[in-house]
């Protein structure tokens, strides 16, 4: 039986053409009931190529069910949402202590989980 606490990856596949999705990309981020409005989502972005979108999002599963169905994206039928839950392991909550063993976070520092995207250069 899945948790009803964790992480998520949320991918959104598009089903309209772009202009469609570009015309309601403001509402989809501004929607107060959404995924970015209540703190859901950690991290979040268009794929490439432009065919959907992907959202690491935090939280209650159901909150994330509820986000979703709200989102206009999704009520306007220009896109599907599939949410896929996962567990992190890595990095550690305790890395190791000998830099010999340790690995280093690559593109995104998770500091026990909590995701912060990569400083712009």
């Amino acid at each position: 039986m899945p948790l009803t606490e964790g992480m998520f990856v949320i991918v959104f596949r598009y089903r309209a053409p772009l202009e469609s999705i570009d015309a309601l990309r403001d509402a989809h981020y501004a929607n107060p009931h959404g995924v970015f409005a209540t703190g859901l989502a950690r991290l979040a972005g268009p794929l490439e190529p432009r065919t959907g979108g992907l959202v690491i999002a935090e939280g209650d599963r159901s909150a994330v069910e509820s986000a979703l169905a709200s989102d206009p994206f999704i009520t306007a039928g220009v896109a599907t949402a599939e949410i896929l839950q996962f567990n992190p392991t890595w990095p550690p909550k305790d890395p190791p202590s000998t830099p010999a063993t340790s690995v280093a976070p690559a593109a995104a520092a998770i500091s026990p989980y909590g995701l912060h995207p990569r400083p712009s250069n």
